[in-house]
This record gives C-alpha cells, structure tokens and sequence, in this order.
C-alpha cells in the first residue's frame, strides 16, 4: 500500500476536502519529468477512423477498454479479448473464457506494468491475470461461487480493476453482486483487505426470495430506480454497483458507484476522503442544489479516468445511464462540462461503459448499447452504441 505523507483529518468544509484530493507528489511521465498542467478545460473530437476492422469482424457488447503503456488499445467483446495498435490495427484477439470455455461475461481490462491482462468472468464470480497472450497466470475467486460482501476468498460478480504499479496491489470493484473495493497481492493473490462505501464495512441487503421484484440497492436492480421511487434525504450508506474504479498519482482511488450515481474518493487503505454526487436519481422528491442546475438520472457513473497531465487535473466519468461523459476538476470534483449525448453519429454515446485514456489524453471509450436512436442519415430507428470510439484530445478551452 502506497503511503501518502501527511494526514489530514476529515471535516466537511471544500477548502480542506479539496487539499486532501492534492496530498502527495504530481504524476509523472515516463522520462521521469512532471508533466505540465492543461491550461484549460480538455476538448475532443471522434475519429471515425479507428479502429479499422477486419472484414469478419462486428462488435457486440463491449464491457471492458484500456489503453496500455504503448499506446495499444484492449477491448473485451463477445468473450474475446482483442488488442489494437494505435492506428488501430487488430494485433491478435483469444478467447477469455478459460481452459474449459464456461467462464462468463468478460468484464473490464486492465494491462498492469507487467503486461499482464486483468479482468473479470462476471458471472463466474472470478478475477482472472492473463498473459498478453491469454495464458491464466492467476484466478481469484472460485467459480460460481459467492459468500457476500465481507468474504475474504470469494468474489460477487467483480466489475473494473486497477493495478499499483508502485508496489502491485490489485484493487477491484466488487460489484455487481457485492458492495465493497477488495484488494489483493498482485503476483500471490492474498487476500490484503476491503471495504464500503465511506471506508465503513460493507452490509449486505437481506437475500431477495426467487422472482421477488428488485429493490433499490440490491444486485442486479440497478436499473430499477423508476420514477415513483423518492430520492433519500441522505446520500446512501452503501454501494450499490461499484462499477469503476482507478487510482490517481498521488495515491487516491477514485470508486465509480454506478447506481448511486457518484464518484467516492479514498486513500489506498480504505480512508474516505471525498465523494461527489454527478446527478440526483429521478423521482418526484428531486432537491438538486448545484448552479446551474443539472437534469436528474440513473446509473451517472459507470468508469473512470484521469488527464494526461502531470497532475491529472480532471476527472473524466462515463455517464451510462445519460450517455454523456462528465469532466469534473479533481481539486474539488466540481463538474466543469460534458459531451456526448445519445446517438449514432461520431462522438455521439450509446451507454458508455468503460473509458481509458491514453498518454497523449485521448479518451477510448467502450459502449455497452443505449436506448433506440434515429439514425442521422437514414431516420431508421436503430439501436446506439455496440462499439468503440476513440475521442481524440486536441487542446484546451477556458473554462466557462
């Protein structure tokens, strides 16, 4: 576990909460040099030319992106692991399934410092590293098999993983089934320790009876927050689908909490620093405060990721349920903009699922499929998403 120097005692004021987000030295390249902060807030704009696709090749849904320390691009699609050059060529692709073929939904990527490949068999309840080639060199979990949110050996349909590369540590969101960050050994697997929301242990929601409805907060009920259900006065106490997770330069883990629609913000063991609520659930009891106001929504927070700046100045979230991605500062987590919205066309986004940036700060983004959209050529209506997009960086503007 990296140490950070100094500790500072939580209070709720912004100005400390917002020293807190800076303790530790800047980020820095390759070379050893700090790089520069942006001077303004990133902008983007699709390339329709990558990837370039072979003629046998269609997309399904895509649940796992990341741009590796080459500049090459992994993506997980239809149990298949796929590596792409920059340019966009398709180097090699291997099925992810296991030596038997029964581990199921390859979900979320990770290329360590190693290169060794880290996902998820969701519905297995695995966390599997890979070889670049595809050979198991490590399973965490045992197949088909959970035992909660405060079990030490087992997994509950796991989602996104960052590796430390600073001393290996393997952090986990663990996810769908369960309600908790989980961290382990990188080369042993051991089990080192966990927890929930707020850094408090994680409880549980009593076990649901077979075909009960879902409720709020359980696994799986994700996207049951209708209409008719009231917004709590008190933001939740619990995960409810920790879906994103990734670690900041200067030792922070930022935590992707799906359906509670926010990012928490911790200390490597566990020490909660901060959180930021992207948009208030929808329901006839929305109180949103912030100026300008943003709509409500469900599901705003499904990946993250960092500028490439030394300092990683913004914190770029994959907004699943508005199909936006959100660009909040880091210094405070206050949103700065948003880009997308739900469609076909380039830079368009149809349930963006996961996001990676890559050193040069383009953004590579994995969508899982959105709502039914009109085609901006043919006035079809056709489904959104089912792809990847790469959103090139190509400078700053000012921030409004």
């Amino acid at each position: 576990m990296r140490r950070l120097i100094g500790r500072t005692t939580l209070v709720t004021t912004i100005a400390l909460v917002a020293c807190a987000l800076w303790t530790g030295a800047a980020a820095q390249t390759s070379a050893g040099q700090t790089a520069a902060a942006l001077g303004g807030v990133p902008v983007f704009k699709a390339d329709p030319t990558w990837p370039t696709l072979p003629a046998d090749f269609t997309w399904g849904q895509v649940i796992g992106i990341f741009a590796d320390s080459r500049g090459h691009v992994w993506t997980s699609n239809r149990s298949r692991i796929s590596e792409w050059d920059p340019q966009g060529k398709l180097l090699q692709s291997w099925d992810a399934r296991g030596p038997d073929g029964n581990w199921s939904t390859i979900h979320g990527l990770f290329v360590d410092h190693t290169g060794h490949v880290w996902t998820n068999a969701r519905e297995s309840n695995l966390t599997i590293k890979f070889t670049r080639t595809g050979q198991v060199a490590l399973l965490i979990g045992k197949f088909n098999e959970t035992g909660g949110s405060n079990d030490t050996t087992l997994m509950g349909r796991p989602s996104e993983i960052w590796v430390d590369p600073a001393d290996n540590e393997v952090f986990v969101a663990d996810g769908y089934g369960n309600r908790r960050v989980i961290v382990f050994d990188g080369a042993s697997g051991k089990y080192l320790r966990h927890w929930g929301a707020y850094g408090k242990q994680p409880i549980d929601p009593p076990r649901r009876e077979p075909g009960a409805q879902g409720t709020p907060g359980a696994p799986g009920a994700a996207g049951a927050q209708g209409a008719a259900q009231l917004v709590p006065a008190e933001p939740p106490q619990q995960f409810s689908v920790p879906h994103g997770i990734a670690g900041s330069g200067d030792g922070l883990i930022y935590l992707a909490d799906r359906a509670n629609n926010r990012i928490q913000v911790f200390r490597q063991n566990g020490d909660f620093v901060a959180e930021k609520i992207l948009r208030v659930r929808c329901g006839p009891q929305e109180q949103a405060t912030w100026a300008p106001k943003r709509v409500c929504g469900t599901e705003a927070a499904f990946s993250v990721g960092f500028s490439h700046d030394g300092p990683q100045t913004y914190l770029y979230v994959a907004d699943g349920g508005s199909h936006f991605i959100t660009v909040l500062r880091r210094s405070d987590l206050a949103v700065v903009d948003e880009f997308g919205g739900a469609g076909v066309a380039p830079g368009q986004l149809g349930r963006p699922h996961d996001l990676s940036v890559d050193s040069s700060g383009n953004i590579f983004v994995a969508e899982a499929a959105g709502p039914t959209v009109k085609h901006p050529e043919t006035g079809q209506d056709v489904p959104a998403g089912h792809r990847v997009q790469k959103l090139k960086f190509t400078g700053t503007r000012p921030a409004r």
